[in-house]
């Protein structure tokens, strides 16, 4: 049985990474393809129940692949590679809506640009993210994180719209309904 994967969780992962155009929708999986549907099948249980900060820990340990406590613009290149695979794989399990999601936050984070994007967070000047610095516009607490992602309250929409200037409109649905407009 496939699980369904929480589409604010998916909706992140699509703002924080750049895309490329998908390839054509493959029926066997590529090697990059089954390593992210395997750390969606690792971290999707502990994302919907387990506390918030959890899911980010397991999604940091994804990213950071040098594991020098700090991701960089290279890193996240290659989760989008392992996430655009895994999105044209055509047995993935996700939903019709949830992928469109994902897509839409693919979009976004590619017109702005995963450079850009980096260092509209990076406030040290190092090149690369901190955990502290890529969370600085959510406050995590004891919910899973699909929860806090949906309480307007738990995360400053207006400095996330000005990351992204001009393309802030484009987050759309991605947005809570009581989210505060700009």
């Amino acid at each position: 049985m496939k699980r369904p994967f929480p589409r604010l969780v998916l909706a992140l992962l699509g703002l924080m990474l750049a895309a490329a155009p998908l390839a054509a929708q493959t029926a066997r999986p590529s090697a990059s393809a089954r390593a992210f549907a395997a750390f969606l099948g690792k971290t999707s249980p502990v994302c919907q129940r387990a506390a918030a900060p959890r899911c980010v820990d397991a999604g940091w340990r994804f990213a950071d692949r040098d594991r020098n406590g700090r991701v960089s613009a290279e890193e996240l290149e290659t989760v989008r590679v392992e996430l655009r695979d895994w999105l044209s794989w055509t047995d993935n399990g996700i939903r019709p809506a949830e992928k469109r999601g994902v897509l839409l936050g693919l979009m976004v984070v590619e017109a702005v640009g995963l450079a850009r994007l980096v260092e509209s967070y990076d406030t040290n000047g190092d090149g690369a993210l901190s955990r502290t610095e890529l969370l600085s516009d959510v406050r995590l607490d004891e919910r899973p994180l699909g929860e806090v992602l949906s309480d307007s309250g738990s995360v400053d929409w207006d400095s996330l719209r000005n990351r992204l200037g001009a393309l802030a409109p484009a987050l759309g649905g991605l947005v809570p309904k009581d989210a505060p407009p700009k």
